[in-house]
């Protein structure tokens, strides 16, 4: 008996059901539209966020390429989401000397960072590869795509390594 009068009230009402069905695709097409695809997708950049300090080490023949203790703070970039900025320092007497600020752009995907940056008289592309708290990357100097150096950073807090200069102190900030 209850069953027949659900069926009488479902019957009385389909027709404003069926008016409703036309705004409800509409709204569900909008919805999954709305959906970044996959190439749209931005970078998690909280990732690479914070300090690393380790080894950054030449390779090749440079005479004037010194091995470097360095210190990389990597912050976000507030107007390209999926970029970050480095504010690299190297460590001289127990204190550390600002080298300048790259911007990188991060892939989530296979967890890497880039850079592609002229200074001077060189032009080069830095890449790292994050795995965990751990970094390693290379610097690769253009046009002849020859190895300049090797860096092998861990993340650290910053009570584990010298002060941080001031940010007016980099150059490209």
């Amino acid at each position: 008996m209850m069953a027949v009068a659900l069926l009488r009230v479902a019957a009385r009402r389909a027709p404003s059901l069926l008016l409703a069905l036309p705004l409800l695709v509409a709204f569900v097409v909008a919805a999954v539209s709305a959906q970044p695809s996959h190439g749209d997708v931005i970078a998690d950049v909280t990732r690479v966020l914070g300090t690393w300090a380790g080894d950054s080490i030449c390779v090749g023949d440079r005479p004037a390429c010194k091995n470097e203790h360095v210190v990389y703070r990597f912050v976000a970039v507030d107007a390209r989401r999926g970029f970050v900025r480095q504010l690299a320092d190297k460590v001289i007497d127990g204190m550390r000397v600002p080298m300048g600020a790259l911007e990188f752009e991060y892939n989530d995907t296979d967890a890497t960072l880039t850079s592609e940056f002229t200074r001077g008289k060189t032009h080069g592309v830095w890449a790292y590869k994050v795995s965990g708290d751990t970094m390693t990357g290379t610097l690769v100097i253009l046009p002849d795509k020859t190895l300049g150096r090797r860096v092998s950073v861990r993340r650290v807090s910053e009570d584990q390594v010298p002060k941080a200069p001031a940010l007016e102190e980099y150059t490209g900030f």
